[in-house]
Order: structure tokens, then sequence, then C-alpha cells
């Protein structure tokens, strides 16, 4: 089972508890696609009723998880460049009472993809604070070979392999179990934005470049966490069966939706994202897979699924989806 409330606690004693008694809680720190929502350039009609304070049509940062086990010692999911202000209105993330002047629940972060989207928060956790970072080769490469990520102090944050196979089990900088273990796997995806020399899709497409995870925790409940994938194929589906919770890519209703909305001059599949709606589309894809709950995350600002009172957010709702929202929280 799963509940789903806002997000609520504060860090310290107050809410500490054992692993075997919280099981696993799932906070959405952010649940928009790149540059948020609504997007600081961006006046599409969905963009203009946010900041109009439209209620059906909540504001959103970009997308990341925060779970934990002991509502004490938290694992990022990707580390959005919104983490400042995703921190400073996540009560369960400020510096326990008791932990001295400076201490941070946050014990290790897990990262998905080498996109801007996905790393560049790690550059705001640089106030000598230990951590562990996890992270595939592809990522790996890209953060030891950018100066401007050595603003982390390797004396305190360890980069430690997450390499695709078996399951590990996370650690805290201490060496501490976390209480989850996470499995990588690879997902058809696109390589970053900073990296394309190319407007051929097949060159910018590559196995190495985007990864699932798959995060298990107390009573083996287990979610899945895959915020970009391109195509949706008989492996990925294997990966998934029988999650307890999948929170899956989705960037846009449509695959020409930013060029029709004058947003943009690239294709879903050009950016490597599927589409949720049509044939070949996410919904009628994953229609026989055998889930907990399924929720759309990391959604761009011009998918109409942002507006609640939409046709096609009431389409999702109809076919079993969630929409993800800031403070989302789920409990397994």
């Amino acid at each position: 089972m799963t509940s789903d409330r806002p997000l609520a606690g504060t860090q310290g004693e107050s809410c500490v508890t054992t692993p075997s008694q919280s099981g696993m809680r799932i906070v959405v720190l952010g649940a928009a696609a790149g540059g948020g929502f609504p997007q600081w350039n961006c006046n599409c009609p969905g963009c203009r009723r946010s900041r109009r304070n439209d209620g059906a049509v909540r504001s959103r940062t970009q997308a990341s998880l925060a779970i934990s086990t002991d509502n004490k010692r938290w694992t990022l999911l990707n580390a959005s460049p919104d983490l400042p202000y995703q921190l400073r209105t996540s009560a369960m993330l400020y510096p326990a009472s008791t932990g001295g002047i400076r201490n941070s629940p946050i014990s290790a972060a897990v990262v998905s993809s080498g996109d801007v989207d996905c790393i560049a928060g790690l550059l705001s956790l640089r106030e000598s604070q230990p951590f562990v970072i996890y992270a595939d080769d592809f990522v790996r490469d890209i953060i030891e070979g950018n100066q401007i990520f050595r603003v982390l102090d390797r004396r305190l944050v360890t980069l430690s392999p997450l390499p695709a196979g078996p399951a590990i089990d996370l650690h805290d900088a201490e060496g501490v179990p976390l209480g989850l273990s996470v499995e990588a796997f690879p997902v058809t995806g696109k390589i970053p934005l900073y990296q394309e020399t190319s407007d051929d899709i097949q060159q910018l497409t590559s196995e190495k470049a985007v990864i699932g995870l798959s995060i298990s925790g107390p009573r083996n409940k287990r979610i899945v966490y895959i915020p970009g994938c391109a195509s949706i194929t008989d492996d990925l589906l294997r990966r998934i069966e029988n999650a307890d919770v999948l929170f899956f890519d989705g960037t846009l209703w449509e695959d020409d939706e930013m060029i029709r909305a004058g947003t943009g001059r690239k294709s879903g599949k050009r950016m490597g994202h599927i589409s949720i709606s049509g044939e070949d589309g996410s919904i009628a894809a994953l229609a026989g897979a055998r889930l907990g709950k399924k929720v759309f995350i990391h959604i761009n600002n011009t998918n109409p699924i942002l507006c609640d009172d939409s046709p096609q957010a009431a389409a999702v709702r109809e076919a079993g989806w969630g929409i993800a929202y800031d403070g989302m929280e789920l409990s397994l």
C-alpha cells in the first residue's frame, strides 16, 4: 500500500524512527522538467496561469526525489538546479537541532544522467558537508572532468561507482548503511545537450548516457525512477515489473508539442523523450505492466497535464496515472 499526502515533518528527534518502523518515505522535491514551471522566459498559457496563482496550475521546481528509511538520513535521486530552494522549503531536510552548528540529513545523492537538470544542484552542496555521490561511469567522467565540481571537497564528498548489474547497498559518508539498495540499468536516452555535436538523433542516443534507478527498501518495497526515456523496450518492461511505485518521464504530452507551442524547434524524440499520449506513447506502452502506483514526473512547462483542469490531465488520471507535484509524498 502507498499513502499520498502533502509534504510534512520536521528534522530532529521528534520525527526520527527506525527503518523497520517507517518503511520507505519518498518525497517529490521537484516535478518539472528543465527550466521549472513556470519557466523563467516562457509566456505559454500554462506559465501565465501559474504566475497568476491559479489554483489549478501549481508551480513546480525541477525534478528530484528524496528518500529515507528512518526520517533522519535522506538520499537524493538527482540534484536539480533548484535544490537550494527545495532544501529551504522541505522541513525534513533542515539541519537537526541536536546535530551541532553545521549538519545535514542529506547522506547521499544518486544520479541518473549527466544533464544539467540532474547534477547542477550538487554544486550547492559544497559547504564542507560529508555525503556520498553515486554515479555510473558516464556521469563520473563528467564530474571528474569538469573543474567546477572541484568545489566539492573530496576529503568529505565521496564519488562512488554505480555499476549496472546487481543492486548495491547505499551508505552514508561514514559507511553506515542507509537501508536502501539501488540497481542501475541502461535506459534508451540522449547525451546531455552540452555534449551534442550533431542533430542526428542516432548519434546522440546512447544506452550509457541515461540510467534507470530501481530502489529497494524495507519490507521488500521498491520504487523505480526514470525521469528521462526515449523508448520503452522489453528490457525496461522487465526492469519495472512489480514495482510498488514507478516515477516515469512525463516531459511531453505530444511529440511536436514544443514546436506547435512556438517554444522550441525540437520534437520530443529529438530531445530523447517519449511522449505520454498516442499509440506509441507511454500510457499505451505501459498499460499492461504490473505496477502499483504510476506517476509522471519531469513535466515540461508546455505539457497541458500541468493544468489540473485540462482534458489531458483528466485522461492521465483516467488511465490510472498520477501527476507529480512538489511536496507529493508516498510511504511504502
